[in-house]
């Protein structure tokens, strides 16, 4: 949507009262010049939380919160800015002035969003009245929902058919047009077909309550995918989105703390069970992102994972995406389940308050690093100690808080029974190579590491061929080939998930081509930019007579997390602009290390400093 008119934010506390406003969610009464009651921010009882008419202000004398309006929107019913200023104006029946001078959205977005509430309804529809239902109904109830929670959260069901939902919109081209553009059509050898069929059906919402996307679980627990998802669309990034975020929000009075969880069925059930504030991710690993997302939403974050070796795994991986989004006053938690117990299992088993107890308990980000690196060293030597050092230190290399990586390095003191000089010592040799590998992957919008324990040659092996026009002679240093290899293998993996980056008009294929020892990479973007609908599958079929390239190109072809086109875009870009930047100050250290004399020197730096003019 357009920007809001600053004008319009400016002047909105003058034609509002904060009183009124405030009132509708909190008990006031009138003490002196202004008005008292209950503070909605720390729970207390007494008397602590004032509002001023005059100033349009509130404060809370015993937790500190205080602000205007906006302010106090955006707190108590978890909204963002914009989302605060909306409500406010609604509620007070405000016309919100746009700026005329921001881009116009284009009108798709909103006929996309539409389209995807009438596909919703129609899932519900066939849920309720579908002659096929009776698994979907006989599922649900299984599972202990309730008609109010399906309701609360628009539960469909996408029957056997293989064209229900393709009948229901046939009579506008443009409805069928924009179920393709979202993926909920397809078209096959037989013509076109519903995406989802025979699943239970869970609409995604974004933070507004929008539908944007869906999710579908099969009804055969023994299925290897029990869950399938929309595509990405121009409205639905999975990076960006969680589950129940919108219903988190919505149904919990305050958001002191968000669990997150594995599934669609673990929100729902846990809703029904009375725990709200609960998100699942969409089928892809947490994100940075996500992290942001939800740092804006609460100051706690639950991560909740199974208990056994997978679940463990997983919650490593969300631990070191989430060191460098660790901000002050935000806490970050795990929680690991019993051998066997889903969250669902659990809270029926124990009760909401006793799976409460269980979040409030949970393992704090710093125990668990400690507590996992440990299980990889043998502690009890000097040998694993001094490992155990290094990897916590690399670790600790990844946190921008400062305060936070200060208690950290006083934490890998006491738990080694070093000197926290000594601790501070091997920490700086940790960040120089964490400086490194951020010079090599630059973390590019998504994480991209280095496996640890891996020599930087392994991170992207070279593909040259013993034949001479794969050879040449490159002045670059070792760390420096190190890096761009890391960057072209990034490149590469973006490139066979969305072959659509080559379409440039050419202009990426000709910057390639200038780059040394990027011959596979440069057959790659031919190839796609010859076939506008090749595959991954396909590109990588282009090496079967060489089955060492073609190994590495299917190990590159795993892209996580994923991304929208427009990032995987970005990301690819960005990689591309870096390894020139790197070839071109290569290329300099060459010509300058050449030169015999000073005089030849002289004249080199002349020529770098008339080719900068």
């Amino acid at each position: 949507m357009p920007y809001i008119s600053q004008n319009f934010i400016n002047d909105l506390p003058n034609q509002i009262d904060i009183v009124d406003l405030i009132a509708k969610r909190v008990v006031l009464k009138k003490t002196g010049d202004g008005y008292r009651g209950a503070c909605p921010f720390h729970g207390g009882k007494n008397s602590n939380f004032s509002v001023s008419a005059q100033k349009q202000f509130y404060h809370c004398f015993k937790c500190g919160e205080s602000g205007g309006a906006i302010s106090f929107v955006q707190k108590y019913d978890n909204l963002d800015f914009v989302e605060a200023v909306e409500t406010i104006a609604n509620e007070f029946g405000l016309a919100i002035e746009y700026d005329k001078s921001s881009k116009p959205v284009d009108p798709k977005f909103e006929r996309y969003r539409d389209l995807s509430k009438k596909v919703s309804d129609f899932y519900t529809q066939q849920f309720k009245f579908s002659p096929a239902k009776d698994k979907a109904v006989a599922y649900a109830k299984n599972r202990g929902i309730s008609d109010e929670i399906a309701k609360r959260f628009e539960l469909g069901f996408a029957t056997p058919s293989n064209n229900d939902l393709l009948l229901n919109f046939e009579k506008t081209q443009q409805s069928i047009t924009d179920l393709k553009a979202l993926g909920l059509v397809k078209t096959g050898e037989y013509g076109d077909y519903d995406f989802f069929r025979d699943r239970l059906m869970f609409p995604i919402h974004n933070s507004k309550g929008s539908v944007i996307a869906f999710g579908g679980r099969v009804f055969d627990n023994t299925a290897k995918a029990k869950y399938l998802n929309s595509q990405e669309s121009p409205i639905f990034a999975k990076s960006r989105e969680l589950y129940g975020l919108y219903h988190a929000r919505k149904y919990s009075h305050q958001m002191d703390y968000i669990l997150v969880v594995e599934g669609y069925m673990d929100v729902v059930a846990l809703h029904q069970s009375g725990v709200t504030k609960v998100v699942a991710t969409l089928g892809t690993a947490t994100t940075t992102e996500h992290l942001k997302t939800l740092a804006r939403t609460t100051n706690t974050i639950v991560f909740c994972f199974d208990g056994d070796d997978a679940g463990r795994a997983a919650a490593w991986k969300a631990l070191k995406i989430t060191l460098p989004v660790v901000k002050s006053g935000l806490l970050v938690k795990f929680l690991f389940l019993p051998d066997g117990e889903d969250p669902d299992t659990l809270v029926k088993k124990e009760s909401a308050k006793a799976f409460e107890q269980r979040i409030n308990k949970a393992k704090m980000l710093s125990k668990f690093l400690f507590d996992h690196v440990k299980t990889q060293v043998d502690f009890n030597t000097i040998e694993g100690k001094t490992l155990f050092l290094e990897k916590v230190s690399a670790l600790i290399a990844l946190v921008t808080y400062d305060a936070y990586q200060e208690q950290l390095l006083e934490g890998t003191s006491q738990v080694v029974g070093q000197s926290i000089e000594r601790v501070k010592g091997v920490f700086i040799k940790q960040v120089e190579k964490v400086q490194i590998q951020k010079i090599q992957a630059q973390q590019i919008q998504t994480q991209v590491q280095v496996p640890p324990n891996r020599e930087y040659e392994d991170a992207m092996p070279s593909f040259v061929n013993n034949d001479d026009e794969c050879r040449y002679e490159s002045s670059a240093t070792p760390r420096e080939n190190n890096a761009i290899k890391v960057l072209m293998g990034r490149m590469i993996s973006l490139l066979l998930n969305y072959p659509l980056l080559a379409d440039e008009n050419g202009i990426a294929e000709e910057r390639i081509r200038k780059i040394e020892r990027s011959e596979v990479l440069l057959k790659l973007v031919r190839e796609a930019e010859i076939e506008d609908e090749i595959t991954k599958e396909q590109l990588i079929g282009l090496f079967k007579s060489k089955p060492g390239i073609q190994q590495r190109l299917q190990e590159l072809s795993e892209l996580d997390p994923y991304l929208s086109e427009t990032q995987a875009k970005d990301e690819f870009l960005s990689a591309l602009t870096k390894i020139e930047k790197r070839q071109s100050v290569t290329k300099v250290k060459g010509k300058i290390a050449s030169a015999n004399t000073e005089q030849e020197q002289r004249k080199v730096m002349e020529s770098i400093q008339k080719n900068k003019s």
